[in-house]
Parts: C-alpha cells; sequence; structure tokens
C-alpha cells in the first residue's frame, strides 16, 4: 500500500499530521487483526477435557430456575478449569470412543456399571489420559441428605476399577480433624477427611506408584496412564478460596487449584508426546 503524496494535499504541518493520523489508523487495524487472530487461535487450541462429576460444579444444586438465575455462575472450580480447557459434561460413555479428549476427569462420579468400567479401563489402555478425584467420606456440603440422588455421592464406588489396577482406596483410621493440611510438591494443600492408597495384590490390569503421602496414585494401565486422587473435598471454595487474604491480595489462600491444573498440565503433555 502506496501513500499519496502528502505535499501536494495540505502544507507541511498539515502533512506531519495527516502521516500521523494515517500511522494510527494503520496501526490500529494491524492490532485489531491480530487481536482477533490470536483470540480464534487460542479458542481453537484448547485441550480438549471431558468431565464426569456428581459435584456441583457446572450446575447447582438448586434447580433450573437457580442455574437460570440472574447472576447464577458456575462453581469457581469449573470456572478456572475453563479457562483453560474446553469442557464437556457427561453422563456416560456411549461415545468415549469417538470423542477426542486430552484428559478424561471424572470427580465422585456416579456409580458405573461393570460395562462401564470395562468402556473405561480399555479407553485408557488404549492410551487414554484419566484424572480422578475418589473421596472416602465426602464432606462437601449440599441441599439434599445423605441417601438423596441428588446429593453428591458420599463415598467413592469405583473399588473393582481400582482393585484391578493394583491399589485400594482407604479412609485413615484416626480422628478426623475439620482441617487438614498436607504439603505435596511443596505446596500446602486444605481439605478435610483425605483418603489414601495402598497397594493391593492380585492388582493384574495396571502398576501404580504410590505417592505425596499416599494421597496420589499414578498408575500405568497399557498405553495410557491414570492419575488417581484419594480426595474430592479440596476442589471446593472453603477449602481452598480464602476470604480476607483473597479480598487484598486477589490470589487463592490455598493452592489446591494449582496442585490439580499441574495434574492435569502433566496429562495433557504426555497425550501430547504420545501424538507427536
Amino acid at each position: 500500500m502506496s501513500l499519496p503524496d502528502l505535499s501536494k494535499l495540505a502544507p507541511a504541518g498539515a502533512q506531519k499530521r495527516l502521516l500521523v493520523g494515517l500511522l494510527i489508523v494503520l496501526g490500529l487495524i494491524f492490532f485489531l487483526s491480530a487481536m482477533r487472530y490470536f483470540e480464534s487461535e487460542e479458542t481453537g487450541m484448547k485441550p480438549a477435557v471431558g468431565l464426569m462429576t456428581t459435584l456441583p460444579l457446572q450446575w447447582s444444586e438448586g434447580g433450573i430456575e437457580a442455574d437460570l438465575a440472574k447472576g447464577a455462575k458456575a462453581h469457581p472450580a469449573f470456572v478456572r478449569l475453563q479457562r483453560q480447557y474446553d469442557v464437556t459434561p457427561l453422563d456416560n460413555f456411549d461415545n468415549l470412543g469417538t470423542q477426542k479428549f486430552d484428559v478424561l476427569v471424572l470427580a465422585q462420579p456416579r456409580a458405573l456399571t461393570p460395562a462401564e468400567l470395562l468402556t473405561l479401563d480399555n479407553w485408557v489402555r488404549s492410551g487414554g489420559r484419566l484424572l480422578i478425584f475418589a473421596d472416602p467420606a465426602l464432606q462437601w456440603g449440599s441441599l439434599y441428605p445423605i441417601g438423596d440422588k441428588r446429593r453428591p455421592l458420599f463415598t467413592s464406588l469405583l473399588s473393582p476399577l481400582f482393585s484391578h489396577w493394583g491399589v485400594e482406596l482407604v479412609l485413615p483410621m484416626t480422628e478426623q480433624q475439620e482441617v487438614v493440611l498436607f504439603e505435596v510438591n511443596g505446596l500446602t494443600l486444605r481439605t478435610q477427611t483425605p483418603g489414601e492408597w495402598l497397594e493391593r495384590a492380585g492388582g493384574v490390569g495396571g502398576t501404580c506408584e504410590i505417592l505425596n503421602r499416599r494421597i496420589l496414585a499414578d498408575c500405568k494401565v497399557g498405553n495410557g496412564r491414570a492419575l488417581l486422587v484419594a480426595d474430592a473435598d479440596l476442589l471446593d471454595t472453603v477449602y481452598w478460596e480464602g476470604q480476607g487474604v483473597r479480598k487484598v491480595t486477589g490470589t487463592d489462600e490455598f493452592p489446591n487449584l494449582k496442585w490439580v491444573m499441574d495434574l492435569l498440565a502433566s496429562l495433557q503433555n504426555a497425550t501430547e508426546s504420545k501424538n507427536k
């Protein structure tokens, strides 16, 4: 693009102002085009995550009226997940073979049928990456009493899968404190009634390494990998978001979600390396 001969159009002072104006306009056009390009690239490049959970993460327990009410928001943990991932909520595994997920997340999911457990095991075995939050004694607040189907499961019901992979989820037989602090990879996490992983003899479906004070099991399952977290309460805001500290610093009081994101990144990186 060539600029017109400004010397024929206006005096020297006006020429300079006109030239500056043209440069500003061209710069603005370039900037807006670049922003649209990178925005579309970012949207298209988000890794895909499938999410199955009984926790009120995407939807509240207040029903459709509460979810459609003015100002209604998803749980902050779900919002944080959506910033970095393209999240698809799942009710079943009917299309698991055709949907291309970088990582599949199960957060205190419903009871799975034997056929669903087999589907999940085969998916991981064929190269899938799985993150499970399995709580032996969930303390997540709920509008509904224990036993109500609308309430998140009190305890994980994935024992057959864990046994097949050679681990067992247990609740330590110690006096349970209202809040538990523990160190993981230099991070101080906060939760309540966390479980532990124990080695289980006879597991033939995978090889698991138990880490981080037994709250994490890293399992090699065929060509895939599964990270198992013996807790789900750590996702709830009451344990990590904070009040006064967050208002002053704008950061989380405890880095629970940072650890979760680190686990997801570890699985995502493994997926990308496999696909290269």
